[in-house]
């Protein structure tokens, strides 16, 4: 990295008239918003960020060691989880978790079950 990336912003420049920049999106991620399984949100804020501020073509990849990971939604729909729900009872799976996990606020437009902090009391035990 020490060695390619100012070659690659030297390449640009001069053959494009480009800046080249690395934006390292989980660089200042805060323990908080990863407790609150908000860094998937957070990551593409930052892409819809660069992509406003670029005046020319941007690229984007994902690269990590983690191959595989999918967090699970912070949100979903009540809708979609009671047929969630009910699809898992009428299989004979348990609910527990999933109902511990995650808290339905029927104050939101539609409603919505957000899934809880990783710190939250109830949680902590299970994790």
């Amino acid at each position: 990295m020490r060695d390619i990336y100012p070659k690659l912003k030297e390449y640009c420049k001069s053959h494009y008239g480009l800046e080249f920049q690395v934006v390292d999106m989980r660089w200042g991620v805060r323990d908080e918003a990863t407790d609150d399984h908000m860094t998937s949100e957070l990551c593409m804020k930052e892409i819809a960020e660069c992509q406003k501020v670029s005046t020319g073509p941007y690229f984007v990849t994902f690269l990590c060691q983690k191959y595989g990971y999918r967090p699970f939604p912070p949100k979903i729909p009540a809708t979609e989880f009671d047929v969630m729900r009910q699809v898992l009872i009428e299989d004979g799976k348990s609910v527990e978790t999933l109902d511990e996990w995650f808290e339905k606020d029927s104050n939101a437009v539609p409603p919505v079950y957000i899934l809880q902090q990783i710190g939250r009391a109830s949680c902590r035990e299970r994790v």
